[in-house]
């Protein structure tokens, strides 16, 4: 989700200004521990390729956000199904039962990582995180295809 948010920072600067000042786009936050996330990015990329460990750290950061901030509702269907379809993985990739268990057994384990690593990158700053996807929302330009949309109605974080 943070290389997400980073990307939307970037994409954002790149848009035009809106035409009232008030209504720039808030700054994305840094992490203190992207070296972690990027190791752990290595890892899932190896095990099931980068357009894979792309969703399973989307999915992290959209649980953890949605966690975290009233505004943002997790969409458990579509999050379901995809986290369904990492762990089954494509035709090509049949694997035998054991094997199959192992790569599900590995997959949750990083999914578990990812979460592990983004709560305590959030856990002291969730009024900025939770600024940060208020305003994307606020602005109807998601970060995560795992939302919701929401009423647009301001929100704190969860306690």
């Amino acid at each position: 989700m943070w290389k997400s948010v980073t990307a939307l920072a970037l994409l954002t600067g790149l848009m035009p200004a809106p035409a009232n000042a008030e209504e720039a786009p808030v700054a994305a936050p840094s992490l203190k521990f992207e070296r972690a996330l990027g190791k752990v990015d290595q890892k899932v990329a190896k095990l099931m390729g980068e357009k894979s460990q792309q969703a399973l750290r989307l999915m992290a950061e959209a649980a953890v956000l949605s966690d975290y901030c009233a505004a943002v509702n997790l969409d458990q269907r579509r999050f379901k199904q995809e986290f369904d379809a990492l762990a089954a993985g494509t035709d090509a990739e049949k694997r035998p039962t054991a094997e199959q268990r192992k790569f599900e057994n590995l997959l949750s384990m990083y999914f578990g990582v990812y979460v592990g690593i983004l709560v305590a990158e959030g856990t002291d700053r969730r009024g900025e995180f939770c600024g940060f996807a208020e305003q994307a929302l606020k602005d109807q330009r998601p970060i995560s295809r795992f939302w919701l949309t929401t009423s647009g109605v301001a929100s704190t974080p969860k306690p």
